[in-house]
């Protein structure tokens, strides 16, 4: 008798990890996010989701979309979970069925105007172009005001590349968008502003002294003044140019329970108040931002056409690259 019971309890435990009880739950996260912000959050989630654990690809938005469209040619795309500052980018990949439709009941509580109506995404926070200052090389009260400011620096101002960078192609659909054509990269060009790879780049080189004033995404400059760096932001008087950077599952997902519970997480106010410690302003309204910034429906915003900037993906980095790198 008790040799059958063991025989039965060995079965029982061959049952239970070939169907997968005691397996290791995995979510692959292809991001935009800065690397040491997406690994603390990842490993705040897996200390809230023991069994599941969090791998991180990250690298430029344009990069990373481009990694998503070459796999999805190749026969699928290996990401579970992808959270990019790239927003367009998400209505390409929905019109190609490249997403997985979710409502998280964490979304609830996230304007509808940063989430897809049939829940294929939902903006995870909020990412602010401003413009950013060296307080060593501008006195108080002379700080650019507008962007048309900003080109008065010329050499000594800096923006990261829409080529690589998903915000800043974002602030380019955003200016074309707002009529104002590609006239303001074009005076960009004559200026001599500095195009960089990314916006890590430019705030560094902004904290360094290297530029006076930038293009440059506002948690960034939050996070630099916590070292003491000499930095501060102004938000444009003609408005600032906003990003939900979203997340979303993929279509395809063979963990789809634990990216669901990814996705939860990431919109779920502790998500929210892990990222507002990082500078990051919460898409939530039931979150306090960071000290001394504004909530995100008092931020002044030029509008940003993301629909037309997907379907214009390849034209507006075309264009930008023959004004500004040839």
């Amino acid at each position: 008798m008790k040799k059958a019971s063991l025989i039965g309890l060995a079965l029982a435990l061959l049952l239970a990890i070939s169907t997968g009880v005691f397996a290791e739950s995995k979510v692959l996260l292809y991001t935009s996010v800065p690397l040491e912000l997406a690994t603390n959050f990842a490993d705040e989630f897996m200390k809230a989701n023991r069994g599941t654990k969090v791998e991180v690809f990250r690298a430029g938005s344009t990069d990373v979309v481009n990694k998503i469209w070459a796999e999805a040619e190749a026969g699928g795309v290996r990401a579970d979970v992808i959270w990019l500052a790239d927003a367009a980018s998400y209505y390409a990949f929905k019109d190609k069925g490249l997403l997985y439709p979710y409502k998280s009941p964490e979304a609830e509580l996230v304007p509808a105007a940063i989430k897809d109506a049939d829940g294929y995404f939902a903006g995870a926070r909020m990412i602010n172009m401003v413009i950013g200052i060296n307080t060593n090389s501008i006195k108080k009260g002379s700080e650019p005001k507008t962007w048309d400011d900003l080109l008065k620096f010329g050499p000594r101002a800096a923006m990261a590349d829409p080529l690589y960078s998903g915000s800043n192609f974002t602030v380019a659909a955003a200016f074309v968008g707002k009529d104002k054509g590609w006239s303001w990269y074009q005076k960009a060009r004559e200026a001599g502003i500095q195009v960089l790879r990314g916006n890590s780049d430019v705030s560094r080189g902004l904290a360094a002294g290297e530029f006076a004033a930038c293009m440059v995404l506002d948690y960034m400059i939050y996070d630099l003044q916590k070292s003491g760096a000499p930095v501060d932001f102004v938000w444009p008087t003609d408005g600032a140019v906003s990003i939900p950077s979203p997340v979303a599952i993929i279509k395809g997902s063979k963990n789809i329970e634990a990216s669901k519970a990814f996705v939860d997480f990431t919109l779920s106010k502790k998500g929210q108040e892990l990222l507002v410690k990082d500078g990051v302003i919460p898409v939530r309204p039931d979150v306090a931002p960071p000290k001394g910034m504004p909530t995100a429906d008092k931020i002044k915003m030029i509008p940003v056409p993301f629909q037309w900037a997907a379907d214009n993906a390849s034209t507006i980095r075309e264009t930008f690259e023959k004004i500004m790198h040839q």
